[in-house]
C-alpha cells in the first residue's frame, strides 16, 4: 500500500510539471518536431521513454551483456579465443536517391549506390579491440549540372575511403580509442544522413558505465560525408592554419528517467562551444508517458579570432515537451536564437530541436515554434512501419539585412523488416516543403533510401 501511494504521488508530481509545461509549448506550436540528429540512423521512437538526444548519444550506456556468439559459425571458429570467435564482419549496403529543389532556384539531384564493409574484432584478453570500415559511394544517375546533394564528391564523382581504422584499449571501465573513428558529440558527429557518414581522426577516452559517464579527447582531422580526404578543421573552414578540436563532455543519470549533460569543445584561435542539456520523464498512468527536455548552446570566438567578422558570440535556448501513448509520440516546443548566426562550421548534425531536413531555425534573432507527431504501426499488426510528421515555423530571422519568416513541413516513412536475415532491411521515404517569405519560390526535398546490413561471418 505504501509503495502504491509513493508511486501515485510521483505520478501526480510529474503530471503537474507537464500540465504547466505542455500548455506553454502548445501556445508556441501547433503541430510537430523531431530533430534530424535523432532520426539520422533510427526510425522515430514509439514512446517518449525511447527518445535519445544528442547528449545521450555522446556516451551510450555500456551493454549489460556481451554480444552473443554467432551460432551459425563453424564449430572450430566457435571454440577460438574471443578475439577471433567474436569477430564481426558485416556488409552494409545502401542506395540513395535525393532531389533538392532549393528556394533560390538551384536544383540538386543524384542517385547513388554503395555502402561499407565493417570489421570489428572481439576483445583480446578483455584489453584490446580493433575496428576497420571502408566506404564507397558510386553514381547511378548523377548529372553534372545538378551537383550538391552531398551523396557524391563534387562534381558528382564517386568516392572510396577507409573511414574507420582504430584500436581500443579497455581497463576497469575506461576505453581509450585512437585514430579513425566515429564521434557522436553535439554538433561534432557522424551526421549519417547521406551515403557516407563523417568520420574523424582522434584520440578519445571514455567511461560508459554507471550513472556518471564521460568522454574527452582531441580531434585533429575530419572527413566530411562527401569527401575521401581527412583534413584539419581549420582547413575545412578555409583557413590557412592547422587546428584541431579539444573537447570534454559528461552525462549524469540520477534516475532512470532523468539526465543532465554538458559538452565543451574548442578550436584554438577560432571558436569555443558550450552545450548543456536537461531531460526528465515519467509514467503518467493508463499507458501514457511524459518527457520534458531543455537545451542551451553558446558559441564564442577565442584567441586570434581567425574567422573575424564571420563569427561573433551567440547562443541558442530551446525547450521541448513530449508525451506518448499506444505507439504515438507528440512533441511541442520552442527555440530562441541569439544576436548572431552560428558560423563556426558544420562538422555534424545539429543538436538543436529545430533542425529539420532543409533548415535549422537558429539564425540571428530567430524564434522558432515546433511540433511533431510520430506513430509506430505495430499496434495495427504492421510491424516495422513507422511515420513522423515534423513542422517548424521561424520568425524574425535576420538575413540579408532584413527580418524573415519561414515554415517547413517534413514527412518520413520507415519500413524495417522484422526477424531473421532480413531484420536490417530498411526502406526510408522522405519529403519536405519549405516556405521562406523572402525567397523566390518554395523549396522541396525528396529522398528515398534503402539500407541493408548483413553478416559476412
Amino acid at each position: 500500500m505504501g509503495a502504491d501511494r509513493v508511486r501515485l504521488n510521483r505520478t501526480r508530481r510529474c503530471a503537474r510539471v507537464l500540465r504547466r509545461a505542455v500548455p506553454v509549448a502548445a501556445l508556441l506550436a501547433h503541430t510537430a518536431l523531431a530533430s534530424e540528429g535523432e532520426l539520422e540512423d533510427q526510425p522515430p521512437p514509439s514512446s517518449a521513454a525511447e527518445i535519445v538526444t544528442q547528449i545521450e548519444r555522446m556516451v551510450p550506456e555500456e551493454p549489460t551483456t556481451a554480444p552473443a556468439r554467432r551460432a551459425w559459425l563453424p564449430q572450430p571458429l566457435q571454440t577460438l579465443p574471443p578475439f577471433f570467435a567474436d569477430t564481426q564482419l558485416d556488409a552494409r549496403f545502401r542506395t540513395y536517391y535525393l532531389r533538392k529543389d532549393r528556394s533560390d532556384d538551384e536544383l540538386s539531384e543524384a542517385w547513388a549506390m554503395g555502402g561499407s564493409i565493417h570489421y570489428r574484432s572481439g576483445w583480446l584478453a578483455e584489453l584490446f579491440q580493433a575496428e576497420i570500415e571502408g566506404f564507397t559511394s558510386q553514381p547511378i544517375v548523377a548529372p553534372d549540372s545538378r551537383d550538391g546533394t552531398g551523396l557524391l564528391e563534387p562534381v558528382q564523382d564517386g568516392l572510396n575511403v577507409l573511414g574507420i581504422a582504430n584500436g581500443k584499449l579497455r581497463y576497469r571501465g575506461f576505453t581509450l580509442t585512437g585514430y579513425r573513428q566515429y564521434l557522436d558529440l553535439p554538433y561534432l558527429n557522424r551526421n549519417d544522413s547521406r551515403m557516407i557518414p563523417n568520420t574523424f581522426e582522434a584520440i578519445t577516452l571514455e567511461k560508459s558505465g554507471g550513472p556518471l559517464r564521460f568522454q574527452t579527447g582531441y580531434v585533429w582531422n575530419v572527413k566530411l560525408r562527401n569527401s575521401d580526404e581527412f583534413v584539419s578543421f581549420a582547413e575545412a573552414l578555409g583557413l590557412d592554419r592547422d587546428r584541431g578540436i579539444a573537447y570534454g563532455g559528461a552525462i549524469w543519470d540520477p534516475s532512470e528517467d532523468t539526465h543532465v549533460g554538458i559538452y565543451l569543445g574548442g578550436m584554438p584561435d577560432v571558436a569555443t562551444r558550450v552545450y548543456a542539456e536537461l531531460g526528465a520523464g515519467c509514467d503518467l498512468g493508463d499507458g501514457w508517458r511524459g518527457r520534458l527536455d531543455g537545451q542551451f548552446t553558446f558559441i564564442g570566438d577565442v584567441g586570434e579570432d581567425l574567422l573575424g567578422d564571420a563569427l561573433d558570440d551567440t547562443w541558442n535556448f530551446a525547450i521541448r515537451a513530449a508525451t506518448s501513448h499506444g505507439g504515438a509520440v507528440f512533441r511541442l516546443g520552442a527555440s530562441f536564437a541569439g544576436p548572431n548566426p552560428p558560423n563556426e562550421g558544420n562538422f555534424g548534425a545539429s543538436a538543436s530541436y529545430v533542425d529539420l531536413m532543409q533548415r535549422t531555425f537558429n539564425q540571428a534573432h530567430e524564434k522558432a515554434l515546433l511540433a511533431s507527431v510520430s506513430y509506430d504501426f505495430a499496434g495495427l499488426d504492421l510491424d516495422g512501419l513507422t511515420a513522423v510528421v515534423n513542422f517548424a515555423a521561424g520568425f524574425d530571422a535576420e538575413l540579408d539585412g532584413g527580418r524573415h519568416e519561414s515554415r517547413e513541413v517534413d514527412l518520413t516513412l520507415d519500413y524495417r523488416l522484422q526477424g531473421g536475415w532480413w531484420k536490417s532491411f530498411w526502406l526510408r521515404v522522405r519529403g519536405s516543403w519549405l516556405h521562406q517569405a523572402a525567397a523566390a519560390r518554395d523549396g522541396t526535398d525528396v529522398r528515398v533510401i534503402l539500407r541493408y546490413d548483413f553478416p559476412v561471418i
